[in-house]
C-alpha cells in the first residue's frame, strides 16, 4: 500500500513536471494559445531555412545576400514581419560588425516567410552569421562561413627610380619584394599558383639607347640583354620576391607586367655595374663624412644643348646635416675659384638617368632632373658609378623605407635620433601663455628658445587660471594656435595664411599681404616642427597640425615644384575656367601670352606680369601651352609666396630636417602632420539633409545607402565626399560644419544611370534603384571613376 502510494505521488509529480513544461512551450512557442501547439500551428525555430546566395569560398567585395525561409511546426509558410523581432549579425573574425541590410517577405522571393539578407565583405578570412528570433538562435546559427580574398592587384614596391646590380664575372641576385593584395588590402599571394608564376608575370628588360629631353627622357633600343628572372611566393611571410640577374654591364629599362597590364611602379631602372665598380660604391657610401666628386663635362646651357661642351665638377656631399646630402655642379676657373651651377638634393624627388653616349665628348651621358630645375645633361666618362653613389648615399641615409608606416617609423625615428632626444628624461620648460592674446604672448615666451630648449618638453600655464598641465594644456595650446594660424582671417584667423578663392573651407596657403612681420611665418614653421618632434617621441606626446594645407604647399615643403595639376584641389575654380579649358582645347586663336594680370581687391588692373622674358610678346601655342600653365602655376603658387615660405620653411627646419621630409610625397606628408581626417558614418547621417525622401521607394534606398557607406573603408568614404563636394577633407568640426550641408536628393531613375553630385552645393543624387546589390555597384563606380568628371557638375 505504502509503495503504492509513492508511485502515485512520484507519478503526480512527473506528471505536473510535464504538464508545466508544456504549459512553458506552449507559452513560449504558441503565445500560450492549447490550440495552436496541437495543430503546430506556431514558429519553429529547428526548421528554418537558410539559402546561401553563393558557394564557399567566395571572394571579398560582392554585393552578397542570403535569404531565411521559417516555417510553422506544422510546415506551413509562417508569414514574417518586423515584430518578430528577428536579429542577423555578421561579425569577422576580429568581432568587428559587418553593416547589412534586411528586408521582410522580399519581393525577389514573392513569398511571406522569406527574409532577406544583403551585405558586403571587404575583410578575407572566416566570418560568423549568427540569426535569432526573440534572443533564440535558429538552427545550426551561428554560422561560419569562409571569405578568400579578391583579385590580385600588385604593388611593386621600389623607392628608388634607379636600382643597381652588381654583374659581369660574379653575377649576384638582385632581389625586390612585391606585395600582392587585393583592392582592399587583403594579402592574396596564396591565391596565386604555379601556371601565374610561369605565364601571366612577364618581366622585360631594354637597354637604354639615347637620352633625349624632359617629355621623353630615354630611348630604348630593342636590344635584350642577358638576364635571368623568376618570381616566387614566401610562404611564411606570403609575400612574392623578384629575383633578376643581369649579365652585362649597363643601363637598362625594366617593366614588370601581370596579365598583361602594368603593375604599379611597375617600370623602374636597372644600372648594372661591374664587380669593381661595384667594390667602389660599397665602400664609399658607407663612409660618414663622404664627399666624392667627378669630372663631367655640361651638355646643355638651360632648356638649349651647346657646341662646346663646359668642364664642371660633379660633387655629392654633405651639406650642415650629416643626413642632408646635396649634389653640387660647379665650374672651376684657374682650377681654384669656383662658381656653383646647379644643386640638387640628394632625395627620392632627384632622378639621375644615365644611357646612350656623346657623340661630342665620346663619353657617357647622364640626366639629373628634379621636376623644377631646368634639366641638367652630363657627359661622364664614370656616369655609372656616379648614378650608383647617389642611390647608395639615399639607400643608406635615407632608410630603405617603402610603404608609408615604413616611411612613418624610419622618419621618427631618425628625428629622435637626430636630436639625441630621450622621452623618459626630457627636461622640462615652462612657458607662461595670455589665453586673450594668445598668438603674441606664445611668440614672445618662444622667440629666444634655442634648438636644444624647443626640443624640451614644454609645461603651459595660462594667465590667471590654476589648472595644471598633464599635458591636456599644453595640447589644446598648440590646437588654438594652429587654428590662429592656419584658418582664413574670416574665420579668426590671425592672417598669415589665407584661401585662393576666399571660401574659409578651402585648402590654405601663406598670404603674402598679411600684416605680421616676416617672423610669425618663421614661428609657424616651429610650431609645425615641434608637432613632427612630439610625435615622434610619441605617446601622450603626440600632436597633430590642425590644418588644410594645399597640396602645392605641402609639395614645395619637400622640395617639389607647384605645377597646373595643383590647381585642381588648391584654386579649382581657376582650375575649371581657365586651365581645363586650355588642356582640352585649340589655343591658337586665344591670344594668350606668357602674362599674368594682376587685379585689385577692387578688379582693376594692377600690373602685368611677365612670366618668362618679354613674356607680354610670347604667344602661348598648343605646343607650349603646358608650359605656359606650368609658369602660371609656380608664379601663384610659388613665386608670389616666396619669402613667406622660406620663413616658414626655416622654422620648420630648425627643428626637421628637410632631408627627412622628403621622404614622403606631398599627400604623405599631410597625413604625417595632420592626421587621418577620420570620416565618420554615424556624424554624416547625423548632419545630413534629405530632399524628397516622402516616398517609401526612396525611403529604401536610403536604408541600402547607410548600410553600403558603414562598409566603407576611410578611403572610400573620403573619395565619396571628394565626389560630392570636391574635397577628400572634412572641415575640423566634421559634417555639421559643411557649407552648405552635405545633402542627398531623389532623381529620377534610368537604366544604368550613375548617382551625380553637384559639388557647388554638396549635394549627391541617387536614383530609385530597384536593389541594394545594383546601388552599390553604381556608387562604387561613380565614386571611382566620377572623381575625374563622372557627373560632376
Amino acid at each position: 500500500m505504502v509503495l503504492f502510494v509513492v508511485i502515485a505521488i512520484v507519478s503526480g509529480i512527473c506528471i505536473l513536471n510535464w504538464f508545466r513544461k508544456v504549459v512553458y512551450r506552449v507559452e513560449q512557442t504558441a503565445e500560450g494559445n492549447l490550440f495552436k501547439y496541437i495543430r503546430g500551428n506556431y514558429l519553429d525555430l529547428s526548421k528554418c531555412v537558410v539559402c546561401w546566395g553563393w558557394n564557399e569560398p567566395i571572394d571579398v567585395g560582392e554585393t552578397l545576400s542570403f535569404h531565411i525561409e521559417f516555417f510553422y511546426s506544422n510546415g506551413s509558410h509562417y508569414p514574417v514581419c518586423e515584430s518578430d523581432d528577428i536579429k542577423v549579425l555578421i561579425s569577422t573574425h576580429q568581432r568587428d560588425d559587418i553593416p547589412h541590410v534586411k528586408e521582410y517577405s522580399g519581393r525577389k522571393y514573392c513569398k511571406e516567410n522569406v527574409v532577406s539578407v544583403s551585405f558586403t565583405v571587404r575583410k578575407s578570412g572566416v566570418h560568423e552569421i549568427s540569426i535569432t528570433v526573440g534572443n533564440k538562435h535558429i538552427k545550426n546559427s551561428p554560422f561560419k562561413k569562409t571569405f578568400i580574398p579578391g583579385q590580385l592587384v600588385c604593388t611593386l614596391f621600389l623607392q628608388l627610380n634607379c636600382q643597381m646590380i652588381c654583374c659581369s664575372k660574379s653575377p649576384t641576385n638582385y632581389l625586390m619584394a612585391v606585395e600582392a593584395c587585393d583592392e582592399f588590402g587583403n594579402p592574396c599571394s596564396s591565391r596565386l599558383n604555379k601556371n601565374d608564376f610561369e605565364n601571366i608575370f612577364n618581366l622585360s628588360v631594354l637597354t637604354v639607347n639615347k637620352l633625349l629631353n624632359i617629355e621623353k627622357p630615354v630611348q630604348l633600343s630593342q636590344q635584350y640583354p642577358a638576364f635571368t628572372w623568376d618570381i616566387t611566393w614566401n610562404k611564411v611571410l606570403d609575400q612574392l620576391t623578384l629575383c633578376i640577374t643581369v649579365f652585362e654591364e649597363g643601363s637598362y629599362q625594366a617593366e614588370l607586367t601581370y596579365k598583361n597590364e602594368l603593375i604599379k611602379n611597375g617600370i623602374f631602372d636597372l644600372l648594372v655595374l661591374n664587380s669593381s665598380d661595384s667594390e667602389e660604391v660599397k665602400k664609399s657610401v658607407l663612409k660618414q663624412n663622404l664627399s666624392v666628386w667627378f669630372e663631367c663635362r655640361l651638355l646643355n646651357e638651360g632648356s638649349e644643348g651647346v657646341t662646346l661642351p663646359k668642364k664642371v665638377y660633379c660633387y655629392i656631399t654633405p651639406k650642415v646635416y650629416i643626413l642632408v646630402f646635396q649634389l653640387i655642379i660647379r665650374e672651376y676657373f684657374l682650377k681654384i675659384f669656383h662658381k656653383r651651377l646647379y644643386t640638387f638634393r640628394v632625395s627620392p624627388a632627384t632622378k639621375i638617368t644615365v644611357g646612350g653616349h656623346s657623340d661630342i665628348c665620346n663619353q657617357p651621358m647622364l640626366v639629373i632632373s628634379d621636376g623644377f630645375q631646368p634639366n641638367v645633361v652630363l657627359a661622364c666618362q664614370r656616369s655609372n658609378v656616379l648614378s650608383a653613389m647617389f642611390v647608395g648615399i639615399l639607400h643608406n641615409h635615407m632608410g630603405r623605407s617603402e610603404s608609408f608606416e615604413e616611411k612613418v617609423t624610419f622618419f621618427r625615428d631618425q628625428l629622435v635620433k637626430h636630436h639625441d632626444v630621450e622621452p623618459r628624461h626630457r627636461n622640462k620648460l615652462e612657458i607662461d601663455i595670455d589665453r586673450d592674446d594668445l598668438l603674441h604672448s606664445s611668440y614672445k615666451a618662444t622667440k629666444n628658445l634655442s634648438t636644444s630648449e624647443w626640443c624640451r618638453q614644454f609645461v603651459v600655464k595660462f594667465k590667471g587660471e590654476t589648472g595644471l598641465d598633464w599635458g591636456g594644456l599644453n595640447r589644446e595650446w598648440i590646437h588654438l594656435l594652429c587654428k590662429i594660424f592656419f584658418q582664413s582671417k574670416e574665420v579668426g584667423g590671425c592672417g598669415i595664411f589665407r584661401s585662393m578663392n576666399d571660401d574659409p573651407q578651402s585648402l590654405v596657403l601663406p598670404n603674402p599681404s598679411s600684416t605680421l612681420k616676416p617672423k610669425y611665418f618663421e614661428f609657424a614653421g616651429k610650431i609645425v616642427g615641434k608637432c613632427l618632434l612630439e610625435s615622434a617621441i610619441g605617446g601622450e606626446y603626440s600632436r597633430q597640425v590642425t590644418a588644410r594645407f594645399a597640396r602645392s604647399f605641402l609639395a614645395q615643403l619637400i622640395g617639389l615644384p607647384a605645377t597646373f595639376a595643383h590647381f585642381e584641389s588648391d584654386d579649382p575654380d581657376l582650375y575649371m575656367s581657365k586651365v581645363k579649358y586650355i588642356l582640352e582645347n585649340d589655343v591658337t586663336d586665344a591670344e594668350l601670352t606668357f602674362s599674368e594680370e594682376q587685379f585689385t581687391s577692387h578688379g582693376a588692373l594692377k600690373k602685368v606680369v611677365e612670366l618668362v622674358p618679354n613674356g607680354a610678346n610670347v604667344a602661348v601655342t598648343n605646343e607650349n601651352k603646358i608650359k605656359y600653365l606650368n609658369r602660371v602655376a609656380q608664379y601663384r603658387l610659388s613665386e608670389s609666396i616666396k619669402a613667406e615660405l622660406e620663413m616658414f620653411i626655416k622654422g620648420l627646419a630648425s627643428l626637421v630636417p628637410d632631408q627627412l621630409l622628403s621622404v614622403f610625397d606631398e599627400n604623405e606628408l599631410e597625413l604625417v602632420l595632420c592626421g587621418s581626417s577620420h570620416i565618420s558614418p554615424e556624424d554624416f547621417k547625423l548632419h545630413c539633409v534629405i530632399n524628397g525622401g516622402t516616398n517609401g521607394s526612396f525611403q529604401k534606398v536610403l536604408s541600402w545607402f547607410w548600410s553600403i557607406i558603414s562598409s566603407f573603408t576611410q578611403d572610400e568614404l573620403a573619395r565619396l565626399l571628394q565626389f560630392t563636394t570636391g574635397c577628400s577633407q572634412l572641415p575640423s568640426d566634421g559634417f555639421k560644419a559643411l557649407e552648405p550641408r552635405f545633402r542627398i536628393s531623389n532623381i529620377e531613375y534610368k537604366t544604368g544611370g550613375l548617382p551625380m553630385a553637384h559639388t557647388c552645393f554638396n549635394e549627391l543624387c541617387l536614383p530609385n534603384y530597384d536593389s541594394y546589390d545594383e546601388l552599390h555597384k553604381m556608387l562604387k563606380i561613380s565614386i571611382t571613376e566620377g572623381i575625374t568628371g563622372f557627373g560632376l557638375v
